[in-house]
C-alpha cells in the first residue's frame, strides 16, 4: 500500500517538532482490498505511533529545558 503526506504539508514533515494527523495522511493506492480510507489511515498511524513519541519526548525535552532556564 502506497501512501504520502498531504501537499499542504510536505514542508512541515521535515521540522523536528511537526506530528502528523489523520488528515495529514494521504492515500495513493486504489485498491483497499475491501477497508475504507479512514481505517487505512488509522492503521497506518499506528505504524508511525514510535516515531511520533519520539517527537513528542524531543519536544517535551526542549519545553523542560527552556522552563528551566527561566
Amino acid at each position: 500500500m502506497d501512501w504520502c503526506y498531504n501537499l499542504d504539508c510536505q514542508e512541515k514533515q521535515f521540522h523536528r517538532t511537526w506530528i502528523p494527523k489523520l488528515r495529514d495522511i494521504q492515500i495513493i493506492t486504489k485498491d483497499l482490498n475491501g477497508l475504507k480510507v479512514s481505517e487505512v489511515r488509522k492503521i497506518i498511524m499506528e505504524e508511525i505511533q514510535p516515531d511520533i513519541q519520539m517527537v513528542r519526548d524531543h519536544n517535551n525535552k526542549v519545553a523542560k529545558e527552556r522552563r528551566q532556564r527561566i
